[in-house]
Order: C-alpha cells, then structure tokens, then sequence
C-alpha cells in the first residue's frame, strides 16, 4: 500500500527539477510545460474519487493493479514522447493511475478494521503519511539525480519499475476478494 501510495507524491516533486529542461528539449515556453503540472493534479482531482466509488463497488485489488499499470503505460508513454502534448497526456495517465493507490488503501484499512474491530489503525496511516511527506522531500533529489545520470526521460522511466514492484507486490498481497460497499 505504501509504495503505490508514493507514487504521485515522488512524481509530483521529482517534477519540479525537470520542468526547464523538458521546455528546453521541446522549444516549449513555462506556460506549457505548466500543463505537465496542471494535468496531474487535474486528472488525480477527477481520479480519486471516481476511482474510490469504483472500489467501493469491484474491490481494491483490480483497481489498484489496474491503476499501478496505467503508472507504468504512464512511464513508458513519457519516456517516448516526441513532444510535450504526448508528455501531458502521459503525467495525465499518471494521474489517473496514482489515483488508485489511496482509495484502494483506505478500502482495505476500513475493511480490517471491520473484521478486527479496532477503530483506528493509527500506526498504518501514521506510515501511510510519513511516507508521503518524506518521498515529497526526497522526490526533487532523485529527480535532479536522475537527469543528471540520463535526462529527463528517466524521471518518467522510473515509473516503470516502480509500477512493476507495485503489480508484483499487489498480485501477491492483496486479497483477491473484499468485502464490497455499494
């Protein structure tokens, strides 16, 4: 739950360092390169709640690994790019993909506890927070790491591994059947 819960954040800040050089490589001015911006934050306003009734109604295995795919179509798509339109709609795939992650969480922290009966899981959301706030800190780092190491394509490319780990990991820990609320 926590890593597919970082990913907006991580994308979100690592961002930020790449957004002079993505104008640069596509002769694009700051009021276009501001739509890579714009686009995430646009289609996670959308996302999260559609996608929360969603997994309200299916269950948060099939939309987490469904959304934790679009991460990585997201990655790929931004990795070749030809220009910075193709790269808005790849950050608005993103959106839509990180959008999972949080309700599908919460769905499953609810869910547990249901079946424990205790109120309030407060060491999973105090992690679920930490780990937020500390990958926004991290993400200008990496990202100004990651185009040092290979341009701005790589703050893009991350996401492929990234979306791999979070499939691999949901396939495996998440429950395949939910208690659903409709």
């Amino acid at each position: 739950m926590m890593l597919g819960s970082v990913l907006n954040p991580i994308n979100s800040s690592m961002l930020a360092v790449a957004l002079i050089p993505i104008g640069q490589a596509f002769g694009a001015p700051p009021s276009q390169t501001a739509w890579l911006v714009s686009g995430l934050y646009l289609a996670t306003a959308v996302g999260q709640p559609v996608i929360g009734r969603l997994v309200d109604t299916y269950g948060p295995r099939l939309l987490y690994l469904v959304g934790t795919s679009l991460v990585g179509i997201a990655g790929l798509l931004g990795v070749l790019a030809p220009n910075l339109w193709i790269l808005v709609v790849s950050r608005v795939l993103l959106g839509f993909g990180t959008s999972a992650a949080y309700p599908a969480s919460m769905f499953l922290l609810r869910s547990e506890s249901d079946r424990t009966g205790m109120k309030s899981p407060a060491k999973i959301l105090a992690a679920l927070s930490i780990s937020n706030q500390v990958v926004a800190v991290i993400g200008p780092t990496l990202g100004g790491l990651l185009i040092g190491a290979g341009g701005w394509h790589l703050i893009f490319g991350i996401n492929i591994p990234l979306s791999a780990a979070c499939l691999v990991l949901g396939v495996r820990r998440l429950p395949r059947r939910a208690a659903t609320r409709a």
